[in-house]
C-alpha cells in the first residue's frame, strides 16, 4: 500500500479542524504529502425561480471563501513543514473525491464524519459511508466528538455534588 500522499477530503465543518491534526500526524509519521479537497455540488434552479445572474454571483462566492478557507488548510500544514496541495471542485461530493484520489494517486483518504443519526443517512446520505463503500483505498473517519461528546452528556444524568 503506497501511503506516500494522504487525501483530505474537508467540507469546512468544525470537524475539519481534527481532521486537519488527525492528517498531519499521520503525514509527520508517515513522511507523506497531503492534498486538501473540498467539493461544491453545483447549485440546482427549481423551475426558474431565481434571475439567471444570481447563480454566476453565487458561485464566484463560493469560489471566493473556498480559496480563502483552502488558503488556511495549506498555512496549517506549512506550519507543520509538511508538503500540501490543495484544490477545489465542482461535481457530486463522492465520486469527485474519488477522482481526485485517482488524480493525486493517494493511498488512503481522511474524512471527517458529523455524527448524524440513522435518518438523516437514509434521507440525506453520508460522505463518509459513500466513500466507505466505493474507494479503492482505505478511509480514515475522524469523528465530531464535539458533537459525540454532547449525546453523551444527554444521554446520563449529570452528576451533581452537595
Amino acid at each position: 500500500m503506497k501511503l506516500e500522499m494522504l487525501l483530505v477530503a474537508v467540507d469546512f465543518s468544525e470537524v475539519s479542524a481534527a481532521v486537519y491534526e488527525a492528517a498531519a500526524a499521520l503525514a509527520v509519521g508517515l513522511g507523506a504529502k497531503v492534498v486538501v479537497v473540498n467539493v461544491t455540488e453545483p447549485q440546482v434552479d427549481y423551475a426558474g425561480l431565481s434571475a439567471p445572474h444570481a447563480y454566476a454571483i453565487a458561485d464566484e462566492e463560493i469560489r471566493r471563501m473556498t480559496e480563502a478557507r483552502l488558503n488556511v488548510a495549506r498555512e496549517f500544514f506549512e506550519a507543520r513543514h509538511l508538503t500540501v496541495f490543495v484544490e477545489h471542485q465542482w461535481g457530486q461530493v463522492v465520486s469527485s473525491i474519488l477522482e481526485r484520489v485517482k488524480k493525486w494517486d493517494a493511498g488512503i483518504v481522511l474524512v471527517g464524519s458529523h455524527g448524524h443519526g440513522a435518518v438523516y443517512n437514509l434521507l440525506v446520505g453520508s460522505v463518509a459511508a459513500g466513500l466507505i463503500r466505493h474507494s479503492t483505498v482505505p478511509v480514515l473517519v475522524v469523528p465530531d466528538l464535539r458533537a459525540n461528546r454532547e449525546a453523551a452528556s444527554k444521554e446520563s444524568p449529570g452528576v451533581q455534588k452537595t
